[in-house]
């Protein structure tokens, strides 16, 4: 009986690993600019900027998935030096987020991808005004906004993946573009 169970077994664990897991775990690190629009509708460059992402992805069937992540961004070198001449300073955002996943295979281990959702956001930043003797207020400002990447990436047999991107993401008065660089596994 025993040896039955144990046949049994190891026959049920070789179909459960037969095919390839719906869930992905990732993440990525960009660099990119952004452009800043005053409540008065000015808009300017603010920069360049560091962003971070981290994801949970669901892949509903071979093409689509269902993701969900946290994302965040700071200045740059640049917009460190550019805060000097600009009323806008210390910018950061960071949120979460939920897309709808797509991709298109190019061979059995690349393809091209694009996501689109929404995020729920938080932005804060230094405003001061023209003169750098005039009062700094710190603002910070929350909503939600559209979110969008596109991409390729490159799958290994181990469940490793590696992708390039480019994502737009504004949050409120800012606009985010940054390429990244990511890593992701398939378990």
């Amino acid at each position: 009986m025993r040896n039955v169970l144990l046949v049994a077994f190891c026959l049920m664990s070789s179909v459960a690993y037969a095919g390839e897991s719906d869930h992905i775990i990732g993440g990525s690190v960009g660099y990119g600019s952004q452009d800043f629009e005053s409540n008065d509708g000015k808009e300017f460059s603010a920069g360049d900027s560091f962003s971070s992402d981290i994801y949970y992805r669901y892949m509903l069937n071979e093409h689509f998935g269902l993701e969900a992540g946290v994302m965040s961004g700071t200045g740059g070198i640049v917009s460190a030096i550019s805060g000097v001449f600009t009323s806008v300073d210390n910018i950061s955002y960071k949120g979460f987020r939920g897309a709808v996943y797509g991709q298109v295979p190019l061979s059995e281990s690349n393809h091209l991808y694009a996501k689109v959702g929404m995020s729920a956001n938080q932005l804060d930043y230094d405003f001061r005004g023209v003169f750098s003797s005039d009062e700094v207020k710190s603002i910070e400002s929350s909503g939600s906004d559209f979110y969008g990447a596109v991409g390729w990436e490159v799958r290994f047999q181990s469940g490793l993946g590696l992708n390039l991107e480019y994502q737009y993401v504004p949050v409120q008065e800012l606009q985010v573009h940054s390429f990244n660089f990511g890593m992701s596994y398939r378990f």
